[in-house]
């Protein structure tokens, strides 16, 4: 299968993912995709193994926010490997001060074939998930009803741009943007926007960034996870 043809696959089998996770909310169902020898890294929670070590992890992660929704804000694929911008939104419990409960974070999937996934890597800014605390003094509540409909009011990270320079200027720009001196761990460019994964002690960061058609960046950002993989459910 050559490259284009991976990356079909992959975007195929992402769609089954969010019919499952992010649409419909069906987590054992989400947590069978995972192949049973599959890594999960969410660098603030842990690192869980095999569909049913993600099963597990996430039937307790989601029980406090059962009614927490979910929207794509952008998505990239290349061979094997899926990245997107998600944002997790809760509905605003009645009387809030807020007018809205949400946090994005990235992830990067890896397609093992026949629309299942050998690994998932969750990074984003920890302190960007303090308004689910805000969200539980406002008297929020996981029997209040979901809202499917919830997009970012106030945060919205432009979409990359349509076309794009050549694969390898993408790639250029991501590294004149690294904040360490290893080399990417991963790289996913489509187009014009590509997003690269880079470790350093007790760190990973994810820089990414669009690129317009001329190969000026046009948005970059860094986010930055502290790498805490003690799995508090083992």
């Amino acid at each position: 299968m050559n490259a284009d043809d991976r990356s079909a696959a992959t975007r195929q089998a992402f769609e089954t993912f969010l019919d499952r996770g992010a649409r419909g909310r069906d987590w054992p169902a989400w947590a069978a995709l995972f192949t049973d020898d599959a890594v999960y890294t969410e660098h603030c929670m842990g690192q869980f193994h095999g569909s049913a070590g993600v099963a597990e992890w996430i039937g307790a992660a989601m029980e406090p926010v059962a009614c927490m929704t979910f929207s794509i804000e952008w998505a990239i694929a290349e061979g094997d490997l899926m990245a997107f911008w998600i944002w997790n939104h809760l509905p605003t419990p009645p009387g809030s001060p807020v007018d809205e409960y949400c946090f994005p974070n990235l992830s990067i999937l890896t397609h093992a074939g026949n629309g299942q996934w050998a690994a998932q890597e969750d990074l984003y800014e920890p302190a960007w998930t303090g308004c689910v605390v805000d969200w539980f003094r406002a008297r929020g509540s996981p029997s209040m009803s979901p809202d499917a409909t919830l997009r970012p009011l106030h945060r919205s990270y432009p979409p990359p741009p349509p076309g794009g320079p050549k694969r390898e200027v993408v790639s250029a720009a991501l590294a004149s943007l690294t904040p360490t001196s290893s080399p990417a761990r991963l790289e996913v460019v489509e187009g014009g926007a590509g997003v690269a994964v880079f470790d350093a002690p007790d760190r990973a960061y994810a820089v990414i960034c669009h690129v317009d058609t001329d190969g000026e960046i046009v948005f970059s950002d860094v986010v930055s996870n502290p790498d805490e993989r003690t799995n508090p459910f083992a």
